[in-house]
């Protein structure tokens, strides 16, 4: 197959190939009979890109950017992240969490209600 010059002289480290660049070469492989499809299937298969754990980013405007917690970053100035900071730290949250905990609603993971309502038919079928 032919391979795309991935490494960042300057930097030392791999160079990012947009996925244009990997899709054309997979396809120049292809042409050539260099790999075949099912080898080209597999490395087009989409992984999972969601990150394991949040992480920050600083936008154009200044604010910090944290992304990873919803679909969309929570985007904050300094002074309003330090402000929510020093509530989180504090009681005050857990208190009304746990004074309101019967009005509150929590997300569970799709993939886990979904495995229990498929046991939960098996279980009266």
């Amino acid at each position: 197959m032919t391979e795309v010059n991935t490494e960042d002289k300057s930097l030392g480290r791999p160079a990012r190939v947009s996925a244009y660049q990997q899709l054309s070469g997979l396809l120049t492989a292809l042409k050539s009979e260099e790999i075949s499809i099912n080898d080209a299937m597999n490395k087009i298969q989409l992984k999972d890109t969601k990150p394991s754990r949040p992480y920050c980013k600083v936008t154009q405007n200044g604010a910090l950017a944290l992304h990873g917690v919803t679909k969309q970053p929570i985007v904050l100035y300094a002074d309003q992240w330090n402000k929510l900071m020093k509530v989180t730290r504090s009681d005050y949250l857990d208190n009304y969490i746990k004074y309101n905990e019967s009005r509150l609603k929590y997300r569970t993971n799709r993939k886990q209600n979904s495995k229990e309502s498929l046991d939960s038919e098996s279980e009266f079928a």
